[in-house]
């Protein structure tokens, strides 16, 4: 079972419209029925063995631990739970991160945590500003010593740009939060 990819790796991530479909390859096709709803019963549990193992018919005490020592179970059980994180996982992850964010009950570090983290996730951080810069000298192919005023000028320019653009995003940030009251903080 493998997650359907774009042929032409060269396009645009974001011209490509496919969605992600799970195949039976030859390593499913080799699972048993049983086995295959161990491992489901295996990833929506969290990983309880014994549980998955009753739960998908198994009598014997002693087969959640050798549905484990199978590479079949295993590597189906990392496909289910790598597809679930991804999809389910990652919607749900988002979710929380917005709500915290936008509930005037977070404390306001915590909303400034899920802000930054949002920001830097999203390519809007500092690290991506350094990044940015960094790239910026390696674009030019040259040190800032070897840069002529005329570049330089252009270098910094790019910089202070790039900088406008996170202080409007930040500014937008903070905005929607400056009426919201921390209770956790002490007035002043």
């Amino acid at each position: 079972m493998t997650p359907k990819t774009p042929t032409n790796l060269n396009q645009a991530k974001d011209t490509w419209k496919g969605e992600l479909q799970i195949q039976a390859g030859n390593q499913a096709a080799q699972l048993t029925d049983q086995e295959l709803i161990y491992v489901e019963s295996y990833v929506g549990n969290g990983g309880d063995a014994k549980a998955a193992a009753k739960a998908a018919g198994y009598a014997d005490p002693g087969a959640a631990k050798e549905l484990l020592a199978n590479p079949r179970v295993r590597e189906a059980i990392e496909l289910k739970r790598d597809v679930e994180i991804k999809t389910g996982g990652a919607s749900r992850a988002w979710a929380v991160i917005q709500e915290l964010m936008v509930d005037p009950a977070s404390p306001a570090q915590v909303r400034f945590q899920a802000a930054k983290w949002t920001l830097e996730a999203s390519g809007h951080g500092l690290s991506a500003v350094a990044a940015s810069l960094q790239l910026g000298l390696k674009r030019s192919g040259k040190q800032l010593s070897e840069m002529s005023v005329s570049e330089l000028e252009e270098f910094i320019n790019r910089g202070r740009q790039t900088f406008d653009n996170m202080r409007s995003t930040v500014k937008a940030v903070v905005s929607a939060q400056k009426d919201v009251l921390d209770l956790d903080e002490p007035k002043k």
